[in-house]
């Protein structure tokens, strides 16, 4: 019966728009802006079915697309491509270098890309991208100002949890909310379960298990 009701897009849809980070619009944020870096997060690539020149991308691919474009519209002058791996079995495979792969292929040049592959979860992203941008201000002679916020690039039903963990860090940051699984309802197909929607709404289930879980460890 669960699985059932889990299954139900009309379920996921309204369960996801209670959750999520709206979808964002390039030109408001744009607006807030300058910011000092993108920062988008690992979850875009199969590291492991993945070879240079042939990348394997995923469902969550828009926040590449997305952090490409806002380099290229002028958002920030370097995006930081931060994702390793959680695998126990294949350890050596990282994201963050075919992060940077595709980043390149859209437009964003190999110089002005950061790639952070140690991590192995959502915090460790944030915690190594911080200490990236922390050394990156240390050795700065320019003079120029860090005040300003880092754009912070992920899927709508991941970004709640990482801007808890950004808060908790002290790393300002404002959000670019992509990926919604909150679409518009398609009826009647809504109303009949679907397998797409149980990975779905199972995703949701382990977003909120992941909130209860860093706020146990003092994450967030």
């Amino acid at each position: 019966m669960l699985t059932t009701l889990a299954s139900l897009p009309i379920l996921t849809r309204w369960l996801s728009r209670l959750y999520e980070v709206p979808l964002s619009q390039i030109d408001e944020v744009l607006a807030r802006g300058p910011y000092g870096a993108i920062l988008v997060l690992g979850g875009t690539v199969d590291p492991v079915a993945s070879r240079p020149g042939f990348v394997e991308g995923n469902d969550s691919f828009e926040r590449l697309t997305a952090a490409a474009a806002m380099y290229r519209a002028g958002a920030a002058p370097l995006v930081i491509a931060s994702g390793g791996t959680n695998s126990l079995t294949f350890l050596k495979e990282k994201e963050g270098p075919y992060m940077a792969e595709l980043l390149e292929l859209m437009g964003v040049p190999r110089t002005n890309i950061i790639i952070e592959f140690t991590s192995r979860n959502t915090y460790e992203n944030i915690l190594y991208s911080k200490k990236i941008l922390e050394t990156l201000h240390s050795t700065d002679t320019s003079g120029s100002p860090h005040s300003a916020p880092v754009l912070l690039v992920s899927s709508a039903w991941h970004l709640p949890r990482a801007i808890a963990i950004c808060k908790k860090q002290g790393l300002p940051v404002h959000p670019f909310s992509v990926d919604s699984q909150a679409e518009p309802l398609l009826l009647p197909a809504d109303l009949f379960p679907d397998a797409w929607a149980l990975t779905r709404t199972t995703r949701l289930i382990r977003e909120w298990i992941g909130l209860a879980f860093y706020k146990v460890l003092g994450r967030m």
